[in-house]
């Protein structure tokens, strides 16, 4: 399938209308495999046109593909992930194929021509995203650091980064290359963290450091390998590419400044050289224009015009006279070496308007708030008129599973819905939501007709939540039915047998009340001191009938675990289960219900475990 002119008019022509500023490097992936005979003849053609660009604004990658047959590309089996990672993203199904900046499609033959006009209507199109790389290495071990800084403001600004190991040149494959190629050029090594890359969701002045580790492959040649870092947009644009530079950097320190229109007004910014390549020393002259061109707004460097040491600075003046009309206007600063070396950064001057993001604090779980009663469950930037009233809202409660969110605050300080007139100084509103948690209750058997105060109720993160059931004895179903446990789940739950106990919110918690036709035991404290070592005690009366009393010894508090086995081992009764405090308690046994016989009853506490003989004869 071809790119028609039409198409690709039509692309740049997308393009074109969003002005953007910063330095353009054009990437071109291309698809190809040492198995493949188109592949021998246009692989050429384009290692050539690459070799003859300036390295500076035009960079390379090549994936490899293990088809046609023989299917046996050792740089495909290298890294089969990363590169069908790439394929499926652009949903390739045919090679050779290469794509320039995402957007252009371009199938062969390849002809040097073309790629030359493609890549003239990408390189006049200044990113909107500054990357600058910089790298280490320590033994095998190589760290990768991306400074991303978003210049101006996206009209989508979710965006993936993606980091990739290139290999510049390779010989002497094994297996040879059953199409004749004997070199392969800017070879895909790795991706970091994969081909899927990382998702950022960038605003206007907002800076990412992002940093990716690798180890370097014996089976690479070290002085081959480069790092590049790429920006694509949701539309598969290429929006900035980075390197590792041959000469100096450019990045604003802050983003853009909104004024009021009507009046005359100014701004300063500064731009900086923070990173130049080992051992750069020539000076750079920085030289500015304003986008789009108006005579009311004049630019001057206050410091001077000239960095000679690096890293190094520049203050910048911007001036508007009253009668500027409301818009957006970026100034567009160029640095120029001896060498006539350029790089390109901008900030945005706002006469009028600001950029306004709306969000939630919360943005990971898609609450919804409203903008003009316009409900959205993602973050939303806004250029929006200075003084313009616009009416922003809470949406309170809201459940999410069994946790339920309300309203606390907006970051403005006004009510749950309120009108905010925007101004220059505030460029953001949040909405803070605060988290409840439920406290999820039942009844085991669930006819039991017993109440139960503070359940199946939210309550705040962090809160303490009183729970009580009521009775703990009563006649149900021409039975006596009493009150065993709580049976607790989830963090800071309760098992044990207290009636009314306070759990902490920290998450959902479910807690069963557990009921049985057995008087449940009684668990007396006998002294205020605190024993040295855990113990458990005979019971007393052995034999008894039906009741007994077991004594144990707890030196310091945890969970505690008492149960009741029969002879042949199953699992009686739990007595107690639950946090319990140290000291010196007793537990009254009654087994009015239980068939004569010999038990076990055993003691569980932290890393201590004893098991003791009972008697009940009747």
């Amino acid at each position: 399938m071809k790119t028609t002119l039409s198409i690709f008019l039509y692309l740049i022509l997308l393009v074109s209308n969003n002005v953007f500023s910063g330095d353009r490097v054009v990437f071109v992936e291309r698809f190809t495999s040492s198995t493949c005979p188109p592949c021998a003849s246009n692989n050429p053609i384009m290692d050539a046109w690459l070799h003859s660009q300036d390295s500076d604004r035009v960079l390379g990658i090549a994936y490899h593909m293990n088809w046609p047959s023989p299917g046996n590309d050792p740089m495909y089996w290298y890294n089969v992930s990363d590169n069908e990672g790439r394929r499926t993203y652009y949903s390739v199904n045919s090679i050779p194929q290469a794509f320039m900046d995402g957007l252009i499609n371009i199938q062969p033959a390849y002809n040097s021509g073309t790629l030359t006009s493609y890549l003239n209507s990408r390189t006049n199109i200044p990113t909107p995203i500054t990357i600058v790389v910089t790298d280490s290495t320590f033994g095998d071990s190589v760290a990768v650091r991306a400074r991303i800084y978003s210049e101006v403001s996206l009209s989508s600004p979710s965006v993936v980064v993606n980091f990739m190991v290139i290999e510049k040149h390779i010989t002497n494959i094994n297996p040879p290359a059953t199409n004749g190629e004997q070199d392969f050029y800017d070879v895909m090594r790795k991706a970091n963290p994969n081909s899927q890359g990382t998702q950022l969701t960038i605003y206007p002045g907002q800076t990412y450091n992002i940093v990716q580790k690798y180890k370097m492959d014996p089976a690479w040649q070290s002085g081959q390998i480069r790092n590049a870092v790429f920006v694509q947009a949701i539309n598969k644009e290429i929006l900035a590419v980075g390197q590792k530079t041959n000469n100096f950097t450019l990045i604003p320190n802050s983003p853009f400044v909104s004024v009021q229109q009507g009046q005359s007004q100014s701004a300063d910014f500064q731009f900086q050289i923070p990173v130049v390549a080992a051992g750069y020393n020539l000076p750079v002259t920085l030289s500015a224009a304003v986008d789009p061109p108006n005579a009311g707004i004049s630019v001057s460097f206050t410091t001077g015009n000239i960095i000679s040491s690096f890293p190094g600075s520049a203050n910048v003046h911007v001036t508007s006279t009253s009668g500027v009309t409301s818009g957006v206007y970026r100034i567009i600063v160029t640095g120029t070496n001896a060498n006539s070396r350029t790089h390109n950064s901008s900030v945005s001057y706002l006469v009028g308007k600001n950029y306004v993001s709306v969000n939630s604090n919360r943005p990971d779980r898609y609450l919804q708030f409203k903008i003009d009663n316009q409900v959205y469950t993602a973050g939303q930037y806004n250029t929006w008129d200075l003084n313009a009233p616009h009416t922003l809202s809470a949406v309170s409660p809201q459940t999410i599973a069994s946790n339920r969110f309300i309203f606390r605050s907006w970051s403005d300080g006004g009510d749950t819905s309120h009108v905010a007139n925007i101004t220059p100084q505030i460029t953001s509103y949040v909405v803070n939501y605060g988290i409840q948690f439920k406290l999820l209750t039942n009844i085991q058997p669930s006819a039991i007709p017993a109440v139960i105060t503070g359940g199946n109720t939210y309550y705040d993160s962090a809160s303490n939540a009183g729970l009580s059931i009521s009775p703990v004895q009563l006649q149900y179903n021409n039975q006596t039915w009493y009150f065993q446990r709580w049976q607790g789940t989830g963090a800071g739950s309760y098992t044990g047998p207290n009636a009314t106990v306070q759990i902490p919110m920290n998450g959902v918690v479910v807690e069963a009340a557990i009921w049985d036709t057995i008087a449940p035991i009684g668990i007396i404290n006998l002294s205020n001191r605190i024993p040295q070592q855990y113990a458990l005690h005979q019971n007393y009366p052995n034999p008894f009938n039906p009741t007994t009393k077991v004594k144990f010894d707890l030196p310091k508090s945890g969970q505690v675990k008492l149960t009741l086995y029969d002879v042949l081992g199953n699992e009686v009764a739990v007595l107690l289960n639950g946090v319990q405090n140290a000291g010196y308690f007793e537990a009254e046994i009654n087994a009015s219900s239980y068939a004569s016989g010999i038990y076990f009853y055993v003691l569980k506490a932290g890393d201590f475990t004893e098991t003791k003989k009972m008697i009940l004869i009747k």
